[in-house]
């Protein structure tokens, strides 16, 4: 005789970059194991490996999840886990307040520091997708093109990430940001018609002031965030903490 199965509950999920509901699951033990051997390696590209693969486990398939943008696989992720664990999220946070300034700190290392420890509770069920109002998809620069931007995925970031110049990255995530470019004239250029080499060629001859203006879609574009309330029992030091990018939700 075998075995009975537990049946797994199914839900839907509205996400900001697809029209249709995605329907999903709670991940089960064998995704749970994915998740403590990435904390394990406490390391970031090896967390967001084992976020996408249970978010595809989970998601029965249909969703195209290596490129999602960042926000969507995040809130995904989120959501994941409220039903698949608990939606209070415990979050271990340092209080930082400044107690000592250097006159009245006690040895080198003592840095003048707070350093309790308190748990915040996050409710995952309180957290959306937040955009700025000043955000825009179009940049234009100071030649007057049109530079439609599309989102980067988790798996652009994560080939990003593997580059060591600063520089390198930005020119990088520029080039797998920009989808057209429309000039004067009304013609548009499709970005990944042209080879690499014509992609950097363009990028690399901006004027300075036009990153500026590409910073700025980047800065304010969609984002899971979410502000908690901090209170210190030792120093009574309160503050807001903000809770941003997969690694700040990942316990």
């Amino acid at each position: 005789m075998a075995l009975p199965k537990i049946v797994t509950p199914e839900y839907t999920i509205q996400l900001k970059s697809i029209k249709a509901p995605v329907r999903y699951r709670p991940y089960l033990v064998k995704e749970e194991k994915l998740f403590l051997t990435a904390k394990e390696s406490d390391d970031t590209t090896e967390i967001e490996r084992a976020v996408l693969q249970v978010i595809k486990n989970c998601t029965f398939g249909e969703v195209d999840v290596d490129n999602l943008p960042t926000f969507d696989v995040e809130y995904l992720f989120l959501q994941l886990r409220a039903k698949s664990v608990n939606n209070v999220l415990d979050l271990r946070y340092e209080c930082r307040n400044t107690l000592r300034d250097k006159s009245q700190r006690t040895s080198e290392t003592d840095d003048g520091r707070c350093h309790n420890t308190v748990t915040l509770k996050v409710n995952l069920n309180d957290i959306a997708i937040t955009t700025d109002e000043a955000h825009t998809l179009t940049v234009t620069l100071q030649s007057g093109l049109l530079v439609e931007m599309a989102y980067p995925s988790m798996k652009v970031v994560q080939s990003i990430q593997k580059v060591d110049q600063t520089g390198e990255q930005v020119t990088k995530m520029l080039i797998a940001a920009m989808k057209t470019i429309t000039d004067a004239e009304g013609t548009t250029y499709e970005v990944q018609d042209y080879t690499d080499a014509e992609r950097l060629e363009f990028v690399d001859g901006l004027p300075v002031e036009d990153l500026r203006s590409f910073e700025a879609f980047f800065t304010t574009m969609p984002a899971v965030r979410s502000e908690v309330p901090f209170h210190c029992d030792k120093c009574e030091h309160d503050e807001t903490v903000t809770l941003q990018g997969l690694t700040a939700f990942f316990t």
